[in-house]
């Protein structure tokens, strides 16, 4: 069969498609912040030592396995006069961005109630980011079924997670060094609770400006998610079904695996394998500012090559840098920052396009099985988005303990330094390499996608004539 074309013409309001993306900044004010600075606020600030922190993220990753699928679960049967999504950006808004500035506080009270206080702050914080942000992004899927409107809201998102990310990196630390005036304690009060109401207004924001496009479900699908059929192992039995779902969800670990790990050691490869301690921020720098590039040119990837053949495409510019610098050993540092640039392209191009395809498994899934899930399979992103960095944040720090990293040595021994090459190198290369396989998987299904949203309108059709 002949590979269906689909329209690219846009149906959403200018200000939805451009604006959407604001939500992504509420996302990044906790997300950014939380990565950045909540070990230090901890073990220097609210005084709990780092084992027990570490203990504290562990057990919160544990949970959000629980959490992120049961919260897909809600919102996918929830039917109210907002929508399916919309309810929890009204109603959870607030609450998120509260406990963004509790997590954040530090009472004067004993060392146990302490820990009580960050286990309780930080796994509300947690579950509240979940109820938010699973929302917002299924969302996309809710609000068209088009594909290039769902590639345009999500470059709005990118766009505006970008500039957060530069933004908020910036600047936070900054910010609590002035407005604390040495008070380290008030200056993270403070810039956690503007960072809260701004989170808050944001979420706010995104509810008022999708106002009448959440789709509203029909009678019959309303009725089925009152009868109990689409509990929790059921939604999950789905999903895991699923063929498209599956390639997409294992390149969706991959991808945040490793990109923990590469991410978390280029302060250290920059340091002590480069031995260029200044350029540790330039290398950062390059390293995400060709991100902005792709991101402008995502819809015209995508509307040309598709989203299957554009990621693949992505990680195929990735694995050429990587072995660049194999070849070379990044001995001419600046073909090793070019090398950053040009990957940096590549890998914006494939996490930005990474969403919307997810978004093709919704669909496959609805036409496979008459379920639609599209909450469970962005709760399903969330975990595994979440998981993977912190596996590949555990793997780092096992790797750099076996090849004999020692933080109190100014100079690293030879088997230090090689093994700093080796993960730098061959994690991503192996990682990257299997994800451009797997986008070619994609594209299998991705040539089916017309036809599929075709014959999903023509049920619909159907069964809103039958109402």
């Amino acid at each position: 069969m002949a590979e269906k074309k689909e329209k690219q013409v846009s149906s959403l309001p200018r200000p939805l498609r451009l604006f959407y993306g604001v939500g992504e900044f509420g996302q990044q004010l906790s997300v950014l912040t939380l990565n950045l600075y909540l070990l230090y606020f901890y073990t220097t600030v609210l005084g709990i030592s780092g084992k027990a922190a570490g203990t504290l993220m562990l057990v919160a990753r544990i949970w959000d396995a629980i959490n992120d699928p049961m919260m897909g679960t809600i919102i996918d049967n929830t039917n109210s006069k907002h929508g399916k999504c919309r309810p929890y950006l009204l109603y959870c808004a607030i609450p998120a961005g509260l406990f963004l500035f509790l997590t954040f506080l530090a009472p004067d009270m004993s060392n146990t109630s302490k820990l009580v206080w960050a286990y309780v702050t930080y796994i509300g914080q947690g579950m509240l980011y979940t109820a938010t942000g699973i929302s917002y992004t299924s969302l996309m899927s809710r609000i068209s079924d088009k594909p290039m409107d769902r590639v345009a809201l999500n470059q709005s998102r990118a766009f505006i997670s970008m500039f957060a990310a530069i933004a908020i990196s910036s600047s936070t630390l900054r910010l609590i060094e002035t407005i604390g005036a040495g008070d380290e304690r008030k200056g993270f009060a403070i810039v956690a609770g503007v960072y809260g109401i701004l989170q808050a207004l944001c979420y706010l924001a995104v509810f008022r400006l999708t106002k009448g496009h959440d789709r509203q479900e029909t009678k019959a699908a309303k009725a089925d998610g009152k009868s109990g059929t689409k509990d929790l192992l059921d939604s999950f039995k789905y999903i895991i079904k699923n063929p498209l779902w599956r390639w997409l969800a294992l390149s969706t670990m991959l991808y945040y695996t490793s990109s923990a790990i590469t991410q978390g050691i280029v302060v250290f490869y920059v340091k002590f394998y480069l031995e260029k301690p200044t350029m540790t921020g330039l290398a950062t720098m390059c390293s995400m500012v060709s991100s902005f590039l792709a991101i402008v040119l995502l819809q015209v990837f995508a509307k040309k090559f598709g989203k299957a053949r554009s990621c693949a495409a992505g990680m195929m510019i990735a694995v050429c840098c990587l072995v660049v610098r194999l070849v070379t050993r990044d001995a001419v540092f600046p073909l090793y920052l070019a090398c950053l640039l040009v990957s940096g392209f590549g890998l914006g191009l494939f996490s930005s396009l990474l969403v919307p395809s997810l978004m093709d498994s919704i669909d496959y899934g609805e036409w496979l099985f008459g379920k639609r899930n599209d909450a469970m399979v962005m709760s399903a992103n969330s975990f595994g988005n979440k998981l993977g960095g912190g596996v590949g944040a555990a793997v780092l720090g096992f790797m750099l303990d076996a090849v004999g990293f020692d933080k109190t040595a100014t100079v690293q021994t030879a088997m230090a330094k090689s093994g700093l090459f080796n993960t730098a190198i061959f994690v991503p290369l192996v990682v990257f390499s299997l994800v451009f396989f797997f986008m070619l998987m994609y594209r299998r299904y991705e040539k089916k996608m017309p036809q599929v949203r075709e014959e999903l309108a023509e049920r619909r059709a159907m069964a809103g004539s039958g109402n």
